[in-house]
């Protein structure tokens, strides 16, 4: 889970550096709509109320998406070479905070 971590921040890094998304708008718009459609139907059911559902919904579609176009992103970037560019240092940094942070949200989900 960590690395799923430092991979997409590192993927959103790449995207706000260079202020371009990997992905076609269309497709960004077809992925966010199924993982709407997804979280909708998964919070509705869990849910009794269906505006909640809707806006949860929503909330879960728009991280997923970018959590899916930063990963596009930095597999483009491995790919390229550009990730070699960010050093050893701030990878081990950047992998010891998502290490504790991942066992921070695992524990707070088993409790869920």
């Amino acid at each position: 889970m960590a690395f799923f971590m430092v991979f997409t921040l590192y993927g959103l890094y790449g995207m706000l550096a260079v202020r371009d998304i990997p992905i076609p708008i269309a497709v960004v718009l077809l992925i966010f709509a199924v993982l709407f459609v997804i979280g909708y139907e998964f919070f509705d059911s869990k849910l009794s109320n269906r505006m909640s559902a809707l806006g949860i919904g929503f909330v879960f579609s728009l991280f997923l998406t970018i959590i899916i176009l930063s990963l596009v992103n930095f597999a483009l970037m491995a790919y390229q070479g550009d990730v070699t560019g960010i050093g050893w240092d701030k990878f081990i940094i950047v992998f010891a905070v998502s290490l504790i942070a991942s066992v921070l949200i695992l524990k707070y989900v088993e409790n869920y």
